[in-house]
């Protein structure tokens, strides 16, 4: 297997870029970049490094050292802490290049030794890139914990389990004069039941795992100049969208990302609600509805002084907001407001939230009610969460085949079953032959990685 390498720091100009090299090779990489002595295991060197051609000095650097299996790949890894120069960078590739049997690495390839070499499983290695790109506390925590092999414990106790009581089986038909004892198969199938029963209320999670992950929706909606654009501004902290008293200004999607509750949410301001000729209008309502009907949640914004409610756009997860109230001589109480002016069918399922974007009354209690509901649909969990769509379908999968086992059956069926079900959890942490579903998860990985 050839020696790999790689930049593993941002090509953003910084002060510093590090250079990791993997495999067999590692040492005789350092010698050709002038490292004189032998490198000690987590030891820290300083180092000047020479163009072996010339025997010019490159750079002055910090070369660390990992002796194998310590250290992240599993092989002998050495990394080196370079000036930022773009110079110094390709002239340090350039020489690792010249290195007989040495190349530089594919984009997650230092992840995928450190699986096959068996110091991560399949579930942790795919946190690393969640981890990476974690920009809220919600993620970081979810992300950490997979990586810390929470997740990955979960899929293997149940893995080994079915193996036990595969075991069992497996037995009986390698002795078919012999019949199974009915403590044994009730046994069994207690334990299948019980297995199928932890995986489907694993799987019953909402899908908040990868909400998580993904960040949570969120739509502005109403009718024109209700005040939808001041609203993501003020969410945003910044003029994203164009205010203006003219109705009809916002006819796309206007988008912003932020963390509430540490949690990620992509906010959407959407064209105004009404009837129109207008062909462009007619197509942002159009995304507008779209947008409302894929919604996690939706602020459904109304003029306090001319309330317009749409029933179809409201659910559970819809916050009623009253805006302008300053503009009413005597502001009744939001839910007094909410009895009068919402519909029957679905005012015990709203929040309702009078506010003043101009006057920046109550707008406090918004942000609270808003929190309080994306902590409804993203509660905080101690148990580690489904985070990879290829994770649920696994477990459907392994589900189903507990469903179908029966001793009612014949033993080989029943046992195939079994056999299956163990499969597709063997698929999720890689203690299966899944060589070709690798390059496919690795590939999402960045170069360095």
């Amino acid at each position: 297997m050839p020696t790999i390498f790689a930049p593993v720091t941002s090509p953003i100009r910084a002060g510093i870029s590090v250079i990791r090299i993997s495999g067999t090779k590692v040492l005789q990489c350092l010698t050709t970049l002038g490292f004189s002595g032998t490198p000690t295991h987590q030891k820290i060197f300083f180092q000047k490094i020479r163009d072996p051609k010339t025997a010019e000095i490159i750079d002055e650097v910090l070369i660390s050292f990992f002796k194998s299996p310590q250290s992240f790949t599993g092989e002998d890894v050495a990394e080196i802490s370079i000036h930022a120069s773009p110079f110094i960078l390709k002239k340090v590739l350039e020489i690792l290049s010249a290195v007989k049997n040495c190349r530089l690495a594919e984009a997650g390839e230092f992840s995928k030794r450190a699986f096959l070499n068996g110091k991560l499983d399949l579930v942790q290695a795919e946190a690393i890139p969640d981890l990476i790109a974690a920009e809220t506390a919600a993620q970081h925590r979810q992300a950490l914990q997979q990586l810390e092999g929470k997740l990955g414990e979960i899929y293997e106790n149940w893995r080994f389990r079915l193996i036990e009581i595969s075991a069992m089986l497996e037995a009986a038909i390698d002795f078919p004069d012999e019949d199974l004892p009915k403590n044994i198969t009730d046994r069994v199938e207690e334990n299948v039941k019980n297995l199928a029963s932890e995986i489907r209320q694993h799987l019953d999670d909402k899908k908040v795992g990868q909400k998580i992950k993904d960040g949570l929706s969120l739509a502005i909606i109403g009718a024109p100049n209700v005040g939808k654009s001041s609203l993501i501004n003020f969410l945003a902290q910044s003029e994203v969208a164009i205010v203006s008293e003219i109705a009809g200004t916002t006819r796309d999607v206007v988008e912003v990302h932020l963390s509430i509750a540490g949690v990620p949410v992509k906010i959407s301001d959407t064209a105004g609600l009404r009837e129109t000729s207008d062909a462009i209008e007619k197509e942002g309502i159009r995304r507008a509805l779209q947008k409302a009907a894929a919604a996690d949640i939706k602020i459904f914004l109304v003029d306090a002084i001319n309330p317009i409610l749409r029933e179809d756009l409201i659910d559970e997860n819809t916050i009623l907001l009253i805006n302008k109230t300053d503009l009413v001589a005597k502001w009744i109480p939001d839910e007094e407001f909410l009895r009068r002016f919402a519909p029957r069918s679905s005012s015990s399922e709203m929040t309702v939230v009078g506010i003043s974007l101009t006057a920046q009354t109550n707008l406090d209690s918004l942000l609270k009610k808003l929190e309080e509901k994306i902590l409804e649909i993203v509660p905080s969990q101690n148990s580690p969460l489904i985070t990879q769509e290829r994770y649920r379908v696994a477990l459907e999968n392994s589900v189903e085949n507990l469903e179908n086992f029966s001793l009612q059956k014949s033993i080989e069926l029943a046992a195939e079953d079994l056999r299956l079900a163990v499969r597709e959890i063997g698929k999720i942490t890689g203690k299966v032959d899944i060589e070709n579903i690798l390059d496919i998860i690795f590939s999402r990985f960045c170069i360095g990685k």
